[in-house]
């Protein structure tokens, strides 16, 4: 399953009927033996020519229950900065983990679907989830402005 994006509501005011500028995003996130989640999907941007930025952003969430030692460290800290004997300890710790990373892509005008893809460390464990943002722009090299051309947000399963 993929997730597919076409932005119509932020083409360039020069766009014509046939542009077309989309991202695509697989909905499963390879784990590989160096623990990198490799997130990806595709680019297209029909009657667009030149150069394209992709801005890639992974968000993931862990719970897990605390440890007898961890939940030992933590009514420590609490016997130590004062606070009274009866708050109760947390019984559970959510780490909340974002990483992103700009890629560049070349876009040829065509309706071809561009591969694209980065390998992100510390993001995912087996059969976790997150979700990935991925927000396509061009840059005018001539006057530095940023277009925003397609855009898509979906949940992946890291396997």
């Amino acid at each position: 399953m993929t997730t597919v994006a076409a932005s119509s509501a932020l083409l360039p005011a020069a766009a014509h009927a046939a542009d077309r500028y989309e991202v695509t995003l697989d909905s499963t996130a390879r784990l590989g033996a160096d623990g990198k989640a490799r997130v990806a999907g595709t680019y297209t941007c029909e009657g667009f020519t030149g150069p394209v930025r992709l801005k890639v952003r992974v968000r993931t969430e862990v719970t897990r229950d605390l440890t007898p030692a961890e939940t030992e460290t933590v009514q420590g800290i609490y016997d130590w900065v004062g606070i009274p004997g009866t708050t109760q300890v947390p019984k559970t710790s959510t780490v909340h983990t974002t990483r992103e990373r700009i890629l560049d892509g070349t876009c040829d005008g065509s309706a071809t679907a561009h591969p694209w893809g980065h390998g992100f460390s510390g993001v995912g464990t087996k059969d976790g989830t997150g979700t990935v943002t991925v927000a396509m722009t061009s840059v005018d090299p001539a006057t530095a402005e940023v277009t925003p051309l397609a855009d898509t947000t979906g949940e992946v399963t890291f396997a």
